[in-house]
């Protein structure tokens, strides 16, 4: 479809397409495509799914997070609670919307998918579809892994089915009148007392005894383990001292070149299946060796400088990388470079002793402690207060009684985008709260506190009349979002999908 397109000249690369490759180093590994067979993972619409068919749906959801497709991503990963939901919400529900666009007449053209690929930001210069971007990210990015425009228009096809089915489902929603005026009386701007729990002087005096510590061990030993480790070869591609001030094009031109000696040794590496040492040594390359680290990427010995950042960097993925020739991954190295890595060596995980449990152990029993005591001496003083406040009294004198000094908050609202985050925490949770209303105890870090709502400001007209557009548009996209999501359960429900194994 872009054939014409490829045929341009190659330029270089803007910092973004240079830094874009990172993105793409980790979809793809040769060797996880040679242990792809035929073995059959799912049932599905009566149709057996293979594992060469979750490999495909992985790449999709990979690539649309590369290309910021990240409504199509949102919307079919559902309400997932970690990364792996995401991808297997993301895998079955892909599936479903295919079969369901195809019988509801919602498939996208040719050109419709063209027109799409023009606006996305990364082909883009100014506003305007660059074909040169859009070549040499083919070239330099897509095409190094195998990967074709085929894919990319996949990915854009479902992003367009998304939106046809989404047009279809949610034609029903509507913000009724008064929807938006009842929202935008929920920001007006709070005058708030902030009641306060400190850990440090509500459990200050926190023991823990020998016998708790050993007796919290029993009970915990199983989940207690020393994480796995992994150390990683890897070949650095950074700049050099003298650059790392280089700005604009200068800069550009740099990484560029880090970019394409990356991308040169990642080939080699594809093309002849071997491991990191022996092509690199082949093209006169230096290969380290990081210390032993875990996935939080905690080392075993001290790392500093290029090396420190590479052990960052690497635990991200190190950790899912099989270990083996031909297993690598290009990762970015802060903003100093590239690495191209491999697995070094594993150390399994184990047990951990009591010496080895006893400081976290301690400190979580400390902080539970703490935590029951703040919660106590709140919830004693919040009780006090009401039965005071039922019996007539004021908020100021039942604060007074209960011992408990309010913080006074005026004009607080949800809507500035300066506020702090604790104070933001307490605007959340004051949103819904009647006025002359005691609310609940929130925890936090340090303590926790209670908010006594006194009353509501006004909301200024001009920043009502601004608000207003946003506040129904948020109010009908969660109503078709609503829609969209009941009517995917239900057509998933409905495609009769059974898993019969764990996907690799």
């Amino acid at each position: 479809m872009f054939t014409t397109i490829r045929k341009h000249q190659r330029w270089l690369m803007t910092l973004v397409a240079a830094l874009t490759i990172i993105a793409f180093a980790w979809l793809y590994n040769t060797t996880d495509l040679e242990r792809v067979g035929s073995n059959i993972v799912a049932k599905i619409y009566g149709r057996d799914v293979m594992q060469v068919d979750i490999e495909r749906a992985v790449r999709n959801y990979q690539l649309a997070l590369a290309l910021g497709q990240f409504e199509l991503v949102r919307d079919l990963a559902g309400q997932a609670q970690s990364e792996d939901e995401a991808a297997n919400n993301f895998i079955w529900n892909l599936m479903v919307m295919q079969h369901e666009a195809a019988r509801l007449g919602v498939e996208p053209g040719d050109q419709a998918v063209v027109d799409r690929i023009k606006l996305l930001p990364v082909f883009q210069t100014e506003g305007q579809f660059d074909p040169v971007k859009y070549s040499t990210f083919m070239q330099e990015q897509l095409a190094p892994r195998g990967f074709t425009e085929r894919q990319l228009e996949n990915v854009i096809r479902d992003s367009l089915r998304l939106a046809g089915i989404k047009e279809l489902v949610g034609s029903p929603a509507m913000v009724m009148p008064g929807e938006a005026a009842a929202a935008l009386n929920r920001i007006r701007p709070l005058n708030l007392e902030i009641l306060r729990w400190k850990a440090t002087s509500v459990a200050k005096n926190v023991q823990v005894g020998e016998s708790e510590l050993a007796e919290a061990f029993a009970a915990r030993a199983q989940d207690l383990q020393v994480p796995e480790k992994r150390s990683v070869r890897y070949v650095l591609f950074a700049l050099a001292p003298d650059q790392r001030d280089l700005a604009g094009a200068e800069r550009v031109a740099v990484l560029q070149k880090t970019a394409t000696a990356t991308g040169d040794l990642s080939q080699a590496l594809t093309d002849g299946g071997g491991d990191l040492v022996t092509v690199a040594a082949q093209k006169g390359l230096e290969v380290q060796t990081t210390p032993f680290f875990a996935a939080d990427a905690a080392t075993g010995a001290a790392s500093e400088g290029l090396e420190g950042k590479v052990v960052t960097a690497a635990a991200a993925v190190a950790f899912r990388l099989p270990q083996g020739p031909g297993n690598f991954e290009i990762i970015q190295v802060g903003n100093d470079g590239f690495a191209v890595i491999e697995v070094a060596g594993v150390e399994a995980a184990r047990p951990m002793t009591f010496e080895e449990a006893r400081a976290d152990l301690l400190a979580d029993l400390i902080a539970r402690q703490r935590d029951t005591m703040v919660r106590e001496a709140a919830d004693r003083d919040l009780a006090e207060m009401r039965a005071a406040m039922d019996g007539g009294k004021d908020f100021a004198a039942a604060a007074r009684a209960a011992g408990v000094k309010p913080e006074k908050v005026s004009g607080l609202s949800v809507l500035d985008r300066e506020l702090a985050p604790d104070r933001r925490q307490i605007a959340m949770a004051s949103i819904d709260m009647a006025d002359g209303t005691l609310g609940s105890f929130a925890p936090t870090p340090d303590g926790g506190f209670a908010v006594y709502v006194a009353s509501r400001g006004e909301l200024d007209e001009q920043a009502a009349a601004e608000q207003r557009p946003m506040m129904e548009n948020g109010l009908l996209e969660g109503k078709e979002m609503l829609l969209f999501a009941q009517w995917l359960a239900t057509a998933r429900q409905e495609s009769a999908l059974q898993v019969l194994r764990p996907m690799m």
